[in-house]
């Protein structure tokens, strides 16, 4: 692999060519990017760069499906942030590179406000079904599966070793009209043998706790209605992947809730600092440590899929720096649930799967 790291404003030229396949025969892999927000908005050359990555590493890891699980942009009512997260993610479609996304507080036309909608499938073509679904199905192996509320929320298919997958990505705080979008398709016959991953904006914090004590009320009655659902599909949902609290570490569940992997994964406010001891840092409560040149989002996280031996491996990338992250939460292998049964786990609010990992997250600017 040969690689050029950015310079320190995050403006310079980026490539990191894999040459080599990077996993082992009869595994192929998802690349997970999420809370952009910042390149969108203050660095969208590293935008480009990221995505430009993946392109560059897509063979090599026998790439499927890339997943955005959203905070696309910082201000959603801003048209040229959605310009430059459009030339981005361009990157991926013209070459092939197949995509699902959701979306965030930030991309909401009013921050925070699901019913004020957005603006991203007009201003941004890479992010309008009604572009992306030709697209997508032109590819062969992946269908365009369904999308919801002008494309806030998507779901698309791909198939991989034998086996049918399909993604759903669920809009931040959807309402129960989006629950129920997401339980009409895990309710389809069509994909009665999927095996699912849902990957929502929020849902569990970086702690393993899906009721956070500062987006736990907030959030509530949307996380309580797509546990719901997920509980009722336990057979097929097996994995969750969202974003949204902004830290320096990361979370997976060492043991499956109700026959489901939940990982928990955003790099939006990792500082500048190479002294860290993970590599960066992560912003502290005064604002002599900001992150200056805003680049945490440029940090990739890749889940190559092992299902002879049913299990999932992780890795982290950070474009920005030009290195791979190390650390415990950033990289790691878990089981992966096909075709198994277990337990029904409850969910108790303010407990915790296992122990948390790392440094807890810092103020978020989610």
């Amino acid at each position: 692999m040969t690689t050029t790291q950015a310079n320190s404003t995050g403006s310079g030229t980026s490539t990191a060519t894999s040459h080599e396949t990077q996993v082992p025969p009869n595994t192929f892999s998802i690349f997970w990017m999420t809370d952009t927000q910042f390149l969108s908005e203050s660095n969208p050359a590293l935008y480009r760069m990221t995505t430009k990555w993946i392109v560059d590493n897509w063979s090599a890891y026998n790439g499927k499906l890339v997943v955005h699980t959203g905070d696309i942009v910082e201000t959603g009512a801003t048209a040229v942030e959605w310009q430059n997260a459009n030339e981005a993610m361009s990157i991926l479609s013209k070459n092939n590179i197949p995509y699902s996304w959701c979306a965030g507080n930030h991309d909401d036309l009013v921050g925070g406000e699901t019913e004020s909608g957005w603006m991203g499938n007009v201003w941004a073509p890479a992010f309008d079904p009604n572009t992306m679904k030709p697209k997508v199905n032109a590819l062969g192996y992946t269908t365009w599966a369904s999308d919801f509320h002008d494309g806030m929320n998507t779901a698309v298919t791909f198939s991989a070793n034998g086996w049918n997958f399909l993604v759903i990505n669920v809009e931040f705080n959807g309402d129960s009209t989006a629950v129920d979008w997401v339980g009409s398709l895990l309710d389809d016959p069509l994909y009665a043998d999927y095996k699912v991953i849902i990957a929502p904006h929020a849902y569990m914090d970086a702690f393993g706790d899906i009721h956070d004590p500062r987006w736990g009320p907030t959030l509530s009655d949307f996380v309580n209605g797509l546990q719901a659902v997920m509980d009722a599909h336990s057979s097929n949902v097996f994995l969750t992947l969202n974003g949204h609290f902004a830290t320096d570490q990361g979370y997976n569940t060492a043991t499956p809730i109700n026959n489901r992997n939940q990982l928990m994964f955003d790099r939006q406010d990792c500082t500048d600092d190479p002294s860290s001891p993970s590599g960066r840092g992560i912003d502290v409560s005064d604002s002599t440590t900001p992150d200056s040149d805003k680049v945490g989002g440029s940090t990739l996280m890749i889940l190559t899929f092992d299902t002879e031996k049913n299990q999932i491996s992780t890795k982290t990338y950070d474009v920005y720096t030009g290195k791979w992250r190390t650390n415990a939460y950033e990289q790691y292998t878990i089981p992966m649930f096909f075709g198994q049964q277990v337990a029904p786990v409850p969910i108790v609010p303010g407990s915790l799967a296992t122990p948390p990992l790392g440094v807890g997250p810092g103020p978020e600017t989610a």
